[in-house]
């Protein structure tokens, strides 16, 4: 689906942000791999978490829909037992890597397949800490095939500033490994931990799922996280939260109005231990006038960004890689050096980000700096339309829309659907607020 993009200059209305994206992965795994039955309401379903579910079928959990939003979760198999044929998991590297280590639980292996394969995204230092607890691994440019044969839990080394998803894995799937000459899996960290939010959001569902995890993690987010081993998880209801990341592409689009509005956001919880609700600090920071009303879980933008401040900011992007790509496009309309820094690991992500939105930035007229680990809009005021290309990355789809909806002339963008991975109403959203596009 191709998508012109016409300017516009304010934005009113009211949507409902999607379900979490991060949240409903973790809610399918640790449902599937319950000896009970669990019941998960409002889960995203589309794109990435689409394969968790098909994956998860696929292992012989059962997911029935029961009505419209509400699934009902059945597992009960003494063993996991994996299809002869690869398990293809596309891109999605949450999917990828917590089946790695669910490989340790089936009865002869499991194979995966997939484009994150394809596109060499970081897995090795994961397969290694797998073969560390009685794996045996066979890796080629195609698949990677993971079977258990003297699964002990121990000690394991582990980088944490390659992919907090490494971490979130192993905390999902090693609680389960039966005690046999220890009593616990302990992920020493070799680096400090980024993107740690994800990971202290897995830890607390593993908390109300029943699940005892030690954390010796000090202030410079390095330590050990102590895993008891022969665990099990605890069957409940999950209620989806909506989902910060993806609602924060659309704030900022509201946050570039230049006059008063009224944009609402329902079904955001700003009490969710999400950390990509920080990008309410951001553009609260940058101006914006935001109100938060926590009961009725919903957000308000009154005011848009001083765009005149001439005040320089710096943003660090560790912790919440996700908003990158939408604070790179916020910083194209203000009159001050934003820099955007910590973002090394973005360019192993489902693109590279950091020089994908460098480069069609650039294209739209910006000024900007890339360098490895960091990127420097220079008091940029306005951005000229174009022919935008995203590179098959669902984030910078959604920035390079929401740039080009304040450039100063029509843009153009193909094969949007891509959005589907984590916003399928995206499109949609922004014509309810009064985004004009012409779909072909």
């Amino acid at each position: 689906m191709d998508l012109e993009i016409f300017p516009i200059k304010t934005l009113s209305g009211k949507i409902k942000v999607p379900p979490s994206k991060s949240y409903s992965h973790r809610a399918f795994f640790i449902a599937g791999l319950t000896e009970s039955i669990s019941v998960i309401n409002n889960p995203l379903t589309v794109g990435d978490v689409e394969v968790t579910i098909n994956a998860l079928k696929s292992l012989g959990v059962k997911i029935l829909k029961e009505k419209e939003n509400k699934f009902l979760i059945d597992f009960h198999k003494a063993k996991l037992i994996a299809p002869e044929k690869p398990i293809d998991c596309r891109n999605s590297g949450t999917t990828f890597r917590i089946l790695c280590v669910l490989g340790l639980l089936t009865e002869n292996g499991i194979r995966l397949s997939g484009e994150f394969l394809k596109k060499k995204r970081p897995i090795l230092p994961l397969l290694e800490a797998i073969r560390q607890l009685g794996a045996e691994i066979e890796v080629s440019e195609d698949e990677i095939s993971i079977k258990p044969v003297n699964v002990t839990p121990k000690k394991i080394k582990l980088p944490g500033d390659v992919s907090s998803q490494f971490i979130t894995a192993l905390l999902l799937i090693t609680p389960l490994l039966k005690c046999k000459g220890s009593d616990a899996t302990i992920i020493e960290l070799t680096s400090p931990l980024t993107s740690h939010p994800y990971i202290y959001l897995t830890l607390d569902m593993l908390d109300q799922a029943g699940i005892t995890i030690k954390q010796e993690i000090s202030e410079s987010l390095m330590g050990n996280l102590v895993i008891p081993c022969s665990q099990y998880y605890r069957g409940q209801i999950y209620d989806i939260p909506g989902d910060f990341s993806s609602a924060a592409y659309i704030l900022g689009a509201a946050a570039l109005v230049e006059n008063e509005l009224e944009v609402i956001f329902n079904n955001l919880d700003s009490t969710s231990p999400q950390g990509d609700r920080e990008i309410i600090t951001y553009l609260s920071e940058l101006g914006a006038k935001i109100l938060i009303n926590p009961h009725e879980k919903m957000v308000k933008i009154k005011r848009g960004i001083n765009r005149n401040s001439s005040e320089d900011i710096s943003i660090d992007c560790r912790e919440t890689p996700d908003l990158f790509p939408i604070l790179a496009v916020m910083g194209c309309f203000t009159n001050k050096v934003m820099k955007l820094y910590n973002i090394k690991n973005l360019r192993s992500k489902e693109s590279d980000r950091v020089s994908g939105i460098s480069r069609e930035l650039k294209k739209m007229g910006a000024n900007l700096e890339e360098k490895e680990d960091e990127l420097i809009l220079k008091k940029n005021t306005k951005l000229n339309g174009a022919d935008l290309n995203h590179g098959d990355d669902h984030r910078i789809a959604m920035a390079l829309i929401i740039a080009a909806m304040f450039a100063e002339s029509n843009s153009h963008i193909s094969n949007v659907e891509i959005i589907e991975d984590s916003y399928p109403t995206f499109i949609e959203d922004l014509q309810k607020l009064g985004a004009h596009f012409k779909i072909k």
